[in-house]
């Protein structure tokens, strides 16, 4: 071939490539899961007993969770491991951060690791991202081990370790779990561990909502102890991660109980499920059924940066009471565009109760994903 020719050819392949790894890599985040929004929204409906019936038994057909077997990857269409956190360090001041490890595999294999860590006492945030082809993992029979560029993101059973450093600022956690796994599962369904989502597919979806963290964080080279309640997200399948939206709340209540809830949307914004889990301390997890939560969006916010609009405050309203969930730093988004090629709202919240809920107010993560594409699908969006 002739050097020009060469180079030419070279040059589309680049192209093909770059192409492709935006397809398959188009996922939104997790560490995990999901939430419904519509700007008017109604009371979502329960689906009917002939619907419940098929998701039950689409379940039923694959095999049930099996850990620790199930903490490594699975060569699933789309997977992440996900972990979110407040912590607390000496004098009062606190720190929240997320990490992701997501795995999509389709006609090229890829990698990707996010972080993010703000400071809640002056709302500062730092970001960082990677991607690479292939999975750089330890071989594990059961657990994980990714590490890329310093970074690493390990976990076999309730014993954890997240390592991440970027534009001097740098996260080190060890985590030791005390409790039960939660093996997430539709409320009509008795397989635990797997989800119906309907025409987004399946997953498998487990979380441990409250591993002791200990250890440090670095900001501008001073480094601070830190520890406090981490919780993590273990997620597979061959759901569809690039279309659908969600929003997804991580709560620790004042009772001690556990709250994980999602609802799905499409393209559009139409929901499409709504449910959750409830957990306690000893890990008996009770299922939420779509009739059980209803979602009411209070106020947005619209990030400078790329006029996405989010819907950040909420109104919950649960089996044990309603809670308003609004965040603690409104700028809280993820653009993961150079990764991912999707943008995100990751952050921490407050849940605070309303007389006569007996679960109590609280604290958590909120996630909120597909809302760039839903902005761009408006009239004069972008």
């Amino acid at each position: 071939m002739e050097p020009y020719a060469a180079d030419r050819s070279r040059t589309l392949n680049r192209r093909i490539a770059s192409w492709i790894i935006g397809i398959v890599v188009a996922v939104a985040v997790c560490a995990a899961a999901l939430h419904a929004w519509d700007p008017a929204p109604d009371r979502v409906a329960a689906p009917s007993a002939a619907v419940r019936s098929a998701q039950a038994e689409r379940t039923a057909d694959l095999a049930p969770l099996n850990l620790p077997a199930d903490d490594a990857a699975h060569g699933a269409r789309m997977e992440w491991w996900y972990y979110n956190g407040i912590l607390d360090a000496d004098g009062g001041n606190r720190y929240s951060f997320h990490v992701a490890v997501f795995v999509s595999n389709g006609l090229v294999k890829h990698t990707v690791m996010h972080v993010a860590l703000t400071d809640l006492q002056t709302g500062k945030r730092y970001a960082s991202q990677k991607r690479t082809g292939g999975v750089p993992a330890q071989s594990s029979k059961s657990g994980f081990d990714f590490r890329q560029e310093g970074w690493r993101v390990a976990g076999a059973g309730p014993k954890h370790a997240v390592r991440a450093a970027f534009d001097n600022v740098s996260v080190a956690l060890d985590l030791q779990d005390a409790r039960p796994p939660v093996a997430h599962r539709a409320a009509d369904s008795e397989t635990p561990g797997l989800l119906d989502f309907g025409p987004g597919g399946i997953s498998y979806y487990y979380s441990r909502p409250r591993i002791a963290a200990s250890g440090e964080i670095s900001i501008g080279g001073k480094a601070v102890p830190v520890k406090g309640n981490v919780w993590f997200d273990h997620q597979w399948g061959d759901f569809d991660a690039v279309t659908l939206g969600w929003n997804w709340f991580a709560l620790h209540l004042a009772d001690g109980s556990d709250v994980m809830l999602y609802a799905l949307f499409d393209a559009q914004g139409k929901p499409i499920v709504t449910a959750g889990t409830v957990s306690n301390a000893s890990g008996a997890a009770v299922a939420l059924k779509p009739g059980d939560v209803e979602l009411t969006p209070l106020e947005s916010w619209t990030s400078p940066r790329t006029q996405v609009a989010y819907p950040v405050g909420w109104r919950v309203r649960l089996p044990s009471g309603e809670l308003t969930v609004k965040p603690m730093v409104p700028d809280s988004e993820f653009d993961a565009r150079e990764t991912t090629a999707n943008i995100y709202w990751e952050g921490p919240v407050r849940a605070t109760a309303s007389a006569g809920n007996a679960a109590g107010s609280g604290e958590g993560f909120m996630e909120l994903s597909g809302y760039e594409r839903l902005n761009a699908a408006r009239p004069g969006g972008k």
